[in-house]
Formats: structure tokens, C-alpha cells, sequence
């Protein structure tokens, strides 16, 4: 099992030496999965029984969390491949396991907020203490399952008035990610864990340093990104080509992010690549061609990976949500290649 790292808050150690631990967690490819990302049909099906293999996966190998995407549409495929929903794969993966922490992605646009709060309580009663929240705000208006249309700040209104009803009924930990004064503002004043996209690290430290001037309290801080690590650097960049070699949703993708007013989808759509979609030396942005949010990869030797992370690690990042194609294989080969050698650096 991976150790659990200690690192400074920031490039060196603040006079008040409070540290924060940086913890591997992973990502339930709830759209599907397999070698080819962007393709109309994933190779590997999203069914219960793959899902509940990579979880097992993630729990064996050391992951201390796992996420549980929500959406409308099939994030990482085309549109209307199959995909599942959060709060049902939630609840089966919560019997599955024992000791990995789900955390459940929830946007509260198409339902009763009582009754989110209702469903949580149920969740908790199944695995006690592993429960955890990712407010979801969602990336337009259209906000599907026949919901009324929210602008951006009526969505996070709405988020909001979740976390209200939350108060004395859920003790579970809060994410969120958001790049916008109203996804800023509610993470500063009520989340655990403040999630962030692979943007490059000087980009990174900047948000690190404006949210925690936001904050009078411990608030941990996370990076949710894709992996592509092989034994050399010409393996992995191989990799990463072959993986988006057949993407047949390029259109759809562009299509679908021109309604969205989303400020993160925004920032990743924009940031500026060079020939073959590289945007520093080992941070690759080809697959935000074929798949919305984290749209921004780590690709190299397993030491440069693990170089990769260990300057996030520098400027503040606690937590690593990351996965890779197909996400059965790269969680092991993440657990037993790459992060070992992070603990090495930072005991170095």
C-alpha cells in the first residue's frame, strides 16, 4: 500500500509549520472505459460488475477515496452512450467495500433537496464514516432530467441551500470544484476539500494562495487529473496518441461546451497548447479534445510522473483524484510505480 505523504502548504514551510497530508485517490469511470477515449462506444461497458472491479481495485492498491461522477450525458464517449448514475452505483459500491471512501457527486438541479438529504442519510447507514459529497453546479443552464434552467448563479444558489439542509443531518466531508466567484465563495465558507483541474502548477499555486487567503480554517486542496505513467517517456507519450488516435466526438464535444458558462470549463478550454497538444514538459491537454472537465493528463516515465506531482505536491495540493485508460490497469500501475517514488522524494 502507498504511504500517505506530509507535505508544506506552499513552497516552504509557513511560520505557523501547519501541514497537510496529500492522499491518492481515484476515479469510477462511470461513462466506461478502455484503451480509446472520444470513440461512440467505450470498449469496456460501464456495467456494475467492471466498476465494482476497479473500485476493488483502488481500495487494494491504496486509494484512500474514489470518486462518483454525475451528468446528463456521457462525458468521455459520445453523448448518448450508456453511462451510470451517481447515486445508484454509489449505493451498490457502498455494500461492495469496506475501507475506500465513495466520494458522490451530487447536483441537486433535478431534485428535491429533502430528499437528497434523505438519500445521504440512507448512504451513511450503509457504509458508515465513507461517505463523502462533490457539489456538482452542473456546466449550463440546461441542467437536464427536465429540470427548470439556472443561470451559473442560481445553480450555485441552489448548492447552497443543499448544504443548509445538510447542516446536523450529514457529518460527511464536502468537495467542490469551481473556478467562479460564486464556486470560490461557497467552497471558502463551507467545503473540506477545494478540487482544481490539471492546470499548470504556477496556475495551481495561484489559486492555492488566493483561496487561502479566503479562509480561516483548515481547507484541503485537490487535484483531479489523468495519469498516462510507462516504464519511459516514449511509452507514455505513445500512449497518450493512441489514446485519442480514433476520437470520433471532437464536434459533439465543441458543440456541447459552446452552451456552457461554465468559468473552469472555460479556463481548461482556453489554456494554450503547443504541437501535439503539450502544455509544458509532461502535462498533456489532448484528451480536453474528446472529453468535458478534467481535460488535462501527466504523461511520462513513472519517475517523471511522479516528478509531475510532486510540484503540485510543493504548492499546496492535498489530495490527488486521478485516473487513467482503462483505469483497471493505470490504478495499479499508478500504486505500485509512480507514488512510492513521491514518498521517496519528499523523505529525501
Amino acid at each position: 500500500m502507498p504511504p500517505s505523504l506530509t507535505l508544506w502548504r506552499g513552497h516552504e514551510a509557513p511560520k505557523s509549520e501547519t501541514i497537510i497530508e496529500v492522499t491518492l485517490a481515484w476515479y469510477c469511470p462511470s461513462e466506461g472505459d478502455g484503451h480509446l477515449l472520444g470513440a461512440r462506444r467505450p470498449e469496456r461497458t460501464p456495467t456494475f460488475g467492471y466498476l465494482r472491479q476497479v473500485v476493488l481495485a483502488a481500495e487494494a492498491a491504496g486509494a484512500e477515496e474514489i470518486l462518483i461522477p454525475t451528468g446528463v450525458v456521457n462525458d468521455s464517449f459520445a453523448p448518448d452512450a450508456p453511462f451510470m448514475e451517481s447515486w445508484t452505483t454509489a449505493s451498490a459500491l457502498a455494500a461492495a467495500t469496506t475501507s475506500i471512501r465513495l466520494i458522490v457527486a451530487v447536483n441537486p438541479a433535478a431534485q428535491e433537496l429533502d430528499l437528497i438529504v434523505h438519500q445521504l442519510q440512507t448512504l451513511g447507514a450503509i457504509a458508515p464514516g465513507r461517505i463523502a459529497v462533490n457539489l456538482v453546479a452542473g456546466g449550463g443552464p440546461d441542467t437536464g432530467y427536465g429540470a427548470p434552467r439556472r443561470d451559473h448563479d442560481a445553480r450555485y444558489e441552489r448548492l447552497r441551500r443543499l448544504v443548509t439542509k445538510l447542516e446536523g443531518t450529514f457529518d460527511g466531508p464536502l468537495f467542490l470544484g469551481g473556478a467562479s466567484e460564486a464556486a470560490t465563495a461557497l467552497a471558502a465558507e463551507v467545503v473540506d476539500t477545494y478540487l482544481m483541474w490539471g492546470e499548470p502548477v504556477d496556475a495551481i499555486a495561484q489559486r492555492v494562495s488566493q483561496m487561502t487567503e479566503r479562509v480561516t480554517r483548515p481547507l484541503r486542496f485537490g487535484l483531479r487529473i489523468h495519469l498516462i505513467a510507462r516504464a519511459t517517456r516514449e511509452e507514455a507519450r505513445a500512449a497518450a496518441l493512441h489514446l485519442i488516435s480514433q476520437a470520433s466526438v471532437r464536434a459533439e464535444r465543441a458543440g456541447e461546451y459552446d452552451t456552457f458558462d461554465s468559468v473552469g470549463q472555460a479556463r481548461m478550454n482556453a489554456l494554450v497548447t503547443g504541437p501535439d497538444h503539450w502544455l509544458a514538459p509532461g502535462l498533456w491537454a489532448g484528451i480536453r479534445e474528446v472529453r468535458g472537465g478534467a481535460g488535462t493528463a501527466l504523461v511520462g516515465s513513472y519517475a517523471e510522473v511522479a516528478a509531475g506531482l510532486e510540484q503540485y505536491r510543493k504548492v499546496g495540493i492535498g489530495v490527488v483524484i486521478a485516473s487513467g485508460y482503462p483505469h483497471l490497469e493505470e490504478v495499479d500501475r499508478v500504486a505500485e510505480h509512480v507514488w512510492p517514488l513521491i514518498g521517496a522524494q519528499a523523505a529525501a
